[in-house]
């Protein structure tokens, strides 16, 4: 499948032999083949699980060539990423600028990001995830292109009005949840189904307009938090990266210290291990060696529970999702009625991971960069916390079908935000609009509002 540059499909090598091309042609040809080479490797295997020689054998090159274009893999990822995602972003914003109408125009725009993804998988998979292996300089490329794409969804919505149709937090989850959303169906195999997921995204998205004036002008307001979480409701120690948590100076007695009590503690610490090691040096570099060195036991107490550091990391991270889901359960199940406890369990699920710093930048930043296979495991837990948190809605709306997914795909943007800003404590204080980002599809904008604010 070729990538697009520019908004146009590129072509293939040059043929060898003698040419008429200058040095400069001929580089540039180089050039452009790396970079296709790369989009396509790191949508199919991942950035992680892509080598130089991988490159360097699909774009048909030499090893000296590379380094002649590109200082190293990151160099290449950067440019892969430079050359496709803001050419493809520029092609649907003047579709949309070339539409009459604020649904028109949403709609327009949805189509055209549907087809890109359609035609260069690897385009989305390097926008949505991939670049974020290049900490920081990825990131804020990252960051930069789904902010331009909230403003631009802002601008469609607010075609007929001077204020802001959307705060910024609801832009960005909107913005993230739609590239997330195509990313999920291109990883999960229903990139065929990709033009009516337009469509519905494109409703999706209108429900939350018109978002009332009152709540964004309260987005700068901390909401109280959930009084069931107690304190100030950030808890921790029931996820990775906490979940060994003891008081100082407590040891066990040595009548209790029995195999099965040593057991569990070592598969605790080395959770715990994984996350902080993953949270301070990210995925790429973390190791068996060091997990055990940082939980404090034997490379072979180690072994006695995980095949390598990949078995224990993908632990880790089914384990902290266990607990998270388990908390948003709890939550919606104490509710009086769906709709509180849609809002019960959305602002349990962003006290939960503010309260666990460790787990949610494993969660949401490392653990889409370690294969496709995590990638799609973590588009499928997305699928369960749609299900937990929206299953029952009320028939009286019917928003479009891919709502659920969506919405929880915009939730996970805004964990990744913050946790790519090292601001993860401060996640509580999005749980008002991630409510608000959750309801609206069924109660219509001013029910939604007037529930989350009260």
């Amino acid at each position: 499948m070729a990538v697009r540059v520019n908004g146009e499909p590129t072509g293939a090598k040059l043929p060898r032999g003698p040419h008429r091309l200058s040095d400069e042609e001929v580089a540039g040809d180089q050039r452009r083949r790396l970079v296709e080479a790369m989009v396509r490797l790191a949508g199919e295997k991942g950035y992680a699980a892509t080598t130089v020689a991988d490159v360097i054998v699909m774009a048909q090159v030499s090893r000296k060539t590379f380094y002649e274009h590109f200082a190293d893999r990151k160099d290449l990822l950067l440019a892969a990423f430079d050359t496709t995602s803001p050419a493809a972003f520029e092609e649907i914003r003047l579709v949309a600028q070339r539409t009459g109408g604020p649904a028109r125009q949403l709609e327009a725009l949805m189509r055209r990001l549907a087809k890109l993804a359609r035609e260069s998988p690897g385009t989305i998979a390097v926008s949505t995830i991939e670049v974020a292996a290049v900490d920081p300089d990825g990131v804020q490329r990252r960051e930069r292109l789904i902010d331009a794409f909230g403003q631009l969804i802002d601008q469609c919505l607010g075609a007929k009005g001077e204020r802001k149709a959307l705060s910024p937090t609801l832009a960005r989850a909107l913005a993230g949840g739609t590239y997330r959303t195509l990313d999920a169906q291109l990883r999960l195999g229903h990139s065929a189904e990709l033009t009516v997921i337009a469509a519905q995204l494109a409703r999706w998205t209108r429900s939350h307009h018109p978002m009332p004036a009152a709540l964004i002008a309260a987005q700068e307001q901390t909401p109280a938090p959930w009084r069931w979480l107690g304190g100030d409701g950030l808890l921790g120690g029931r996820a990775p990266g906490t979940l060994i948590l003891v008081p100082d100076g407590y040891e066990a007695p040595r009548e209790v210290r029995s195999k099965s009590f040593v057991h569990h503690s070592n598969r605790e610490r080395i959770l715990d291990a994984v996350a902080q090691l993953t949270s301070a040096h990210g995925y790429g570099e973390l190791t068996a060696v060091a997990i055990a060195e940082r939980a404090d036991i034997s490379e072979r107490a180690f072994l006695t529970h995980f095949k390598n550091k990949d078995d224990a990391f993908r632990a880790a991270v089914e384990v902290g999702h266990m607990k998270a889901q388990a908390v948003v359960e709890r939550a919606k199940s104490g509710a009086p009625d769906w709709r509180t406890g849609v809002r019960n369990s959305v602002g349990a699920f962003f006290e939960f991971l503010a309260s666990e710093p460790y787990f949610t930048r494993l969660a949401f930043v490392d653990a889409p960069l370690a294969g496709p296979k995590m990638v799609k495991r973590v588009h499928e837990q997305a699928d369960a916390y749609a299900r937990l948190m929206l299953d029952g809605a009320p028939q009286r709306r019917r928003p479009p079908a891919i709502t659920p997914l969506a919405t929880v795909q915009g939730m996970f943007e805004l964990a990744f935000h913050q946790a790519a800003q090292n601001q993860i404590p401060k996640l509580s204080a999005f749980s008002r609009e991630a409510s608000y980002l959750a309801l609206a599809p069924y109660l219509g904008a001013t029910d939604a509002a007037e529930l989350v604010m009260g």
